[in-house]
């Protein structure tokens, strides 16, 4: 085999946020992390695959069912590391964005307004209100409310993360986190259904994860997730 393999790697991730940052320093942690995880698995696929090139002495034909489970395996991983960065920034950096004022401020606003709005208090409501803090334990409650679950597409990212967090429509627009949607879509066939084309049919056909899209869907994502991060730093200045 004269062929070289094509080397399949993410793109690296900018930069994180200059100065002292302590409310993303977390969420960036994550974010190197779960770069570093892909990548790594990224090198077990190329090996994986130029062993099997070298048995048949050639690089033509589709992928084995074991290479496109690395491939599976990288945007699992994206999207578990893609939780765990929004989950920190919310926890790290919404209390004291609360207090500055601003849209996070007015998100929790609403959200205490609507709580208060029902016919019977929430749970654990009651027991915020009379606590010795009952601002702090409100915003603790707030915060859990929107981390306890993971982020499964756009409309997460929209609600529970940009506009909670206060980050302007103009500095991550709709349409841009409307593009992870394919990625989220992948990543719920994978972990739910095993990819399988037809989960409730007889067949065993699974869906293909062609390498070059899979990094480019995973680029996507952690670079949303470097944005956010930036996002929110630059409006703790």
């Amino acid at each position: 085999m004269n062929a070289v393999p094509t080397q399949f790697s993410l793109s690296p991730l900018p930069p994180g946020p200059a100065g002292r940052a302590p409310h993303v320093r977390g969420a960036q942690r994550y974010l190197t992390a779960t770069h570093e995880s892909v990548t790594g698995i990224l090198e077990a696929f190329d090996a994986v695959r130029v062993k099997a090139a070298a048995s048949k002495a050639t690089l033509a034909g589709r992928l084995r069912r074991d290479q496109v489970d690395l491939m599976r395996a990288a945007m699992v991983f994206t999207s578990s590391g893609m939780d765990a960065v929004c989950h920190r920034l919310v926890r790290d950096a919404a209390p004291a964005l609360i207090e500055r004022g601003g849209g996070a401020k007015a998100q929790f606003d609403e959200y205490l307004k609507d709580q208060l709005a029902q016919p019977r208090a929430p749970d654990g409501l009651l027991e915020a209100v009379i606590s010795a803090d009952p601002r702090a334990a409100l915003i603790d409650r707030y915060i859990s409310a929107k981390t306890s679950a993971s982020f499964q597409g756009s409309a997460d990212l929209r609600r529970r993360l940009r506009d909670l967090l206060g980050i302007p429509k103009s500095a991550l627009p709709d349409a841009r986190l409307t593009k992870l949607d394919p990625f989220f879509k992948a990543r719920n066939s994978i972990v739910h259904q095993l990819d399988y084309a037809d989960p409730a049919g007889a067949g065993t056909g699974r869906h293909h994860r062609a390498p070059a899209d899979v990094i480019a869907q995973c680029d996507q994502v952690l670079l949303l997730a470097s944005d956010l991060i930036a996002q929110t730093a630059a409006l703790l200045r």
